[in-house]
């Protein structure tokens, strides 16, 4: 894909600035509205999708929901349309970092109070969308933006590409669902998503809020497992209790109770965005553990909230231990950057020359870039979790690679850090 020069004028009004990601079907800018003069993020498709009618469709589908759309925790719309033959749509551009940057099992456990702080507006945000009729349909930490302070930041939920109101056309609405069970990632689906079903409702991101929930107080997500056994653990298996994980973790039992029955497997047994967003309002964590705290209407949570989920221990109890180094196979281009940014997320880089088994040197896992499925499958027989790459949108390679055995996809452009975290989620689902 030929990216957008700086100083480039997008349908005469929007000057590119610089590049702030891409993947296979366009590219994010930073860019300047001229007649304002404020700096937005403009999404473009680029040309090649952009003659395709499913993706236009899809485009424009996105834009008319968000700009349906008007609260603090949604990412604001200010324009869209079409340029010459791409399409492009201007939004507020967010000065910050997605949660997946504090939230994942390489680093420390969130304090309990941002936890609470975070899922409490993504709670908000989930009350706004059920009011307006929408269903997300991939809520996950990389869809959440976090800016300002990060003791109190703002969040900002966006990629609404997904969503969908219920009225549309059911033919549209089941390639829109298959597109999502495909290449979206597995860990967050509802049992009826994970099904299939094409009737989702917004207990479906009470679901996904859930699974957040739970990653954002252990850094972990409550199933574990390649893409089939991972579906089919939401649809059969009861999820982890907050008080069993390890290592302990202090929280009042009625958030443990709240987070189990947002991950029940009958969607209409699951708590409404109000409800749960009330629950959260009433905790407090700074109060002491054995007070029942009062909620925001100065009603008591109840008896379950002056309960612990796991009795004190010392003071690591809220963080986890340093994560073990693990050896990682890099078969592809390395340069310094690639090497500084595995070693951050405690992994060893291990040349692939070396001819320790048959051929592939000792490691807990591998990644190789640009890698046909055919090769994927190889290394697999050498079992390790092989991690793979490919252009978002690319839907038969991802499916070939999936199926010659790929532990974990990561998007192109490749970030190290994401390879990184996929091979650290790859070890531990291996095992």
């Amino acid at each position: 894909m030929k990216l957008l020069a700086p100083d480039t004028v997008v349908a005469e009004r929007f000057a590119i600035r610089e590049v702030l990601g891409a993947g296979g079907m366009g590219a994010v800018y930073r860019a300047q509205q001229t007649a304002l003069g404020r700096d937005v993020a403009l999404k473009v498709i680029h040309s090649a999708a952009a003659q395709n009618q499913h993706s236009r469709d899809r485009f424009f589908r996105e834009a008319r929901l968000l700009a349906s759309l008007k609260h603090p925790g949604i990412v604001e719309i200010y324009d869209f349309g079409e340029h010459d033959d791409t399409l492009f749509l201007a939004m507020e551009l967010l000065e910050g970092q997605s949660l997946r940057g504090l939230v994942d099992e390489d680093l420390p456990r969130l304090d309990v109070a941002l936890a609470l702080h975070v899922a409490r507006q993504l709670a908000e945000v989930l009350v706004a969308t059920e009011a307006a009729g929408l269903v997300h349909r991939d809520l996950k930490p990389e869809n959440i933006m976090l800016e300002g302070d990060l003791e109190y930041p703002r969040v900002v939920v966006v990629d609404f590409g997904l969503a969908f109101t219920g009225s549309a056309e059911d033919e549209r609405v089941r390639r829109l669902t298959r597109e999502g069970v495909v290449s979206g990632t597995p860990d967050y689906m509802s049992p009826e998503q994970a099904r299939g079903a094409i009737d989702v409702t917004p207990a479906s991101d009470i679901y996904a809020l859930g699974v957040l929930f739970f990653e954002l107080l252990t850094n972990e997500v409550p199933f574990y497992g390649d893409t089939a056994t991972l579906l089919a653990r939401h649809l059969f298996v009861q999820p982890p209790r907050l008080r069993d994980v390890e290592p302990p973790l202090i929280v009042p039992g009625a958030l443990d109770d709240l987070v189990n029955r947002m991950l029940a497997k009958d969607a209409t047994r699951r708590p409404s965005a109000e409800h749960v967003r009330d629950v959260l309002l009433g905790l407090d964590p700074e109060d002491d553990p054995r007070v029942s705290p009062v909620s925001k209407g100065s009603r008591s949570v109840g008896r379950a909230a002056r309960m612990l989920s796991a009795p004190p221990t010392m003071d690591g109890a809220q963080r986890l231990a340093p994560a073990k180094t693990h050896r990682l196979v890099w078969i592809g281009p390395v340069d310094d950057h690639v090497e500084l940014t595995i070693a951050a997320h405690g992994f060893a880089l291990v040349g692939a020359d070396s001819d320790d088994d048959g051929g592939l040197p000792a490691a807990d896992a591998v990644f190789v870039q640009d890698g046909s499925p055919g090769l994927v499958a190889e290394l697999v027989r050498h079992g390790r979790p092989v991690i793979a790459d490919g252009e978002r949108g690319d839907i038969d390679r991802l499916r070939a690679l999936l199926q010659a055995g790929a532990a974990e996809v990561v998007m192109r452009p490749i970030d190290p850090a994401d390879v990184a975290r996929k091979a650290a989620r790859a070890i531990r689902k291996a095992r």
